[in-house]
């Protein structure tokens, strides 16, 4: 077994960070360098601003229902974004969305630090760790979702947490920071399922590198490994409890479609998102930048720049597996931190030594070009949320299909709609585990809301409440985006649940003084879950088993 490397080195028998490869920081602070740092003021604003303007969206509202009623791991993923929703709504006494969101708002912003002191620890030069921060930071997936209360940005700053700590042992070999990995990873974990994917990253950076792989006959990786491991035991032991149910959903989802055409098309599909969520130059120019080092690299790795490589892992990952099943657009969002550092460092070093095809394609021009085709879109689609860019005719007709007005409009009218309706005794229903959320975050006092629907589809409310019976002889007052009806051959409803059902005044989304949707309201008398047909507790597995 080999001796384990000096603590001032992390390779065995060789430097792995000499003076020649950190290469002197440049004059602190240039013009250059205060307009990158005011452009990250500037993002920052801006976050504020939508953490406290812009009314919770259906899925945040969800994973605030979900901080709610806290427990050890939930159906769609595991907690960690409930856990900072309810710690940010105990500290601020309320929940309103800068409450919700205030705890991604500071991850945000903890993240861009520790990438840029990735970059330096790496590669040595502030100022193009400042370009890398910046240009992650000005994509549409930043902008637009970067200070959402949702389960990516908690994995994404675990993810680059992770990164920084392996950054750190590559340039002083500490074995400690083995433990720091670990823990990283393991809140990953308790972040998204998605964060499993840091254990593989570590360990092929480490097997990818001669001077590093003697690393994996010491106990250190392996313990931090066990580190990460606890923190997913209790997801594991949700799971256990309730039959492995999260794991076949997210088994489900990620199924593909049955046919090779369709599993084509569906990869294209992925890979357009990603074009529309990094924007076209910038995706393009990651792409080209990881092919060209992975080439290189295989020939003569570095371990700055396999490091990064390693941790891009769930791009190569998804990337192709989005060809054999189904990807969503987000998966892949932790990779692309190293991915634009590595980039950075790839054009600025291929300008140094020269390179005439770098320079004639992704010169000056092209970066300019990259920033505005990244930013237009994104000033569109916030003066579209706000003053509506579409005629009311065509937003009608495209009603679902916009989800920026979609899930932007509406909400909090909404909910002050139901709460005029609703009287003391009444159970708020919906059947649309989204609409529950909503209500329950609009309605003014926030009151408990149940799903009320009769298909098989499972959600997390059915791990809440998994029985109609106690509904029995409730009066019910029932929202819906379409009619509460009879049953009929093409849908079943639970109208005949109730002995007898009273419309109520529908609510309107306006948009230029036009109704684009209805939501639906219903009070429903004496409802009764066992006829004329049982509903029974609705089954995790989309099924009756």
């Amino acid at each position: 077994m080999p001796e384990p490397p000096a603590t001032n080195t992390a390779a065995q028998g060789t430097e792995t960070a000499t003076r020649e490869e950190f290469a002197p920081f440049p004059p602190w602070p240039t013009v250059s360098t205060m307009a990158m740092v005011l452009c990250l003021v500037a993002i920052f604003v801006w976050r504020t601003f939508f953490a406290a303007w812009v009314n919770l969206l259906p899925d945040e509202c969800s994973y605030w229902a979900w901080s709610r009623r806290l427990d050890w791991s939930y159906f769609d993923n595991s907690g960690m974004v409930a856990y900072l929703i309810r710690l940010s709504t105990e500290l601020f006494g309320k929940s309103v969305p800068f409450s919700v969101r205030f705890p991604f708002l500071i991850l945000s912003g903890l993240s861009a630090f520790l990438l840029y002191s990735t970059s330096v620890n790496l590669c040595g030069h502030r100022g193009r760790a400042l370009l890398a921060v910046v240009a992650l930071n000005v994509t549409p997936l930043a902008l637009l979702g970067g200070t959402a209360a949702i389960h990516d940005n908690a994995l994404v700053f675990f993810w680059t947490a992770c990164l920084w700590a392996a950054s750190r042992f590559v340039r002083n070999g500490e074995k400690f920071w083995f433990y720091i990995m670990g823990a990283a990873a393991g809140l990953a974990i308790q972040s998204k399922y998605t964060g499993v994917l840091i254990l593989p990253s570590i360990f092929l950076f480490l097997l990818w590198n001669r001077p590093y792989r003697g690393w994996l006959f010491h106990k250190e990786p392996w313990l931090g490994a066990l580190i990460a491991a606890l923190f997913a035991v209790p997801i594991l032991w949700w799971n256990v409890v309730h039959d492995w149910a999260s794991l076949y959903h997210v088994l489900l989802i990620g199924t593909g479609p049955p046919n090779a055409v369709a599993q084509i098309l569906d990869g294209l599909g992925y890979h357009l998102a990603q074009f529309l969520l990094v924007s076209p130059l910038f995706y393009l120019l990651l792409v080209v930048c990881v092919v060209a080092m992975l080439a290189r690299s295989f020939r003569r790795p570095r371990p700055e720049d396999t490091l990064l490589l390693s941790f891009s892992l769930p791009l190569l990952l998804f990337g192709v597996m989005a060809f054999k099943g189904h990807v969503e657009a987000n998966w892949a969002f932790m990779g692309y931190g190293s991915a634009v550092v590595l980039t950075v460092e790839w054009v600025s070093n291929a300008w140094m030594n020269r390179s005439k095809g770098v320079r004639r394609v992704f010169g000056p021009g092209f970066c300019k070009w990259a920033v505005v085709v990244a930013v237009v879109p994104v000033i569109v689609v916030v003066l579209h949320a706000w003053i509506g860019l579409l005629p009311a005719g065509i937003e009608k007709r495209l009603d679902k299909a916009d989800r920026i007005i979609w899930e932007t409009r509406g909400w909090g009218g909404l909910g002050k709609h139901i709460a005029a309706l609703a009287r003391e005794s009444d159970v708020i229903a919906a059947d649309s585990y989204q609409l529950c959320a909503l209500l329950e975050f609009n309605i003014p006092g926030n009151p408990a809301v149940r799903y009320l629907a009769p298909w098989k589809r499972p959600t997390q409310f059915d791990v809440w409440e998994p029985s109609f019976d106690n509904l029995a002889g409730k009066t019910v007052l029932f929202v819906s985006w379409r009619p509460l009806k009879p049953s009929d051959k093409v849908l079943t409803t639970i109208y005949e649940n109730f002995s007898k059902v009273e419309e109520l005044p529908d609510y309107e989304v306006m948009y230029h003084d036009t109704a684009i949707r209805r939501v639906y309201i219903s009070r429903g008398y004496g409802f009764n879950p066992f006829s004329p047909r049982r509903l029974t507790p609705r089954s995790l597995f989309y099924s009756d088993r």
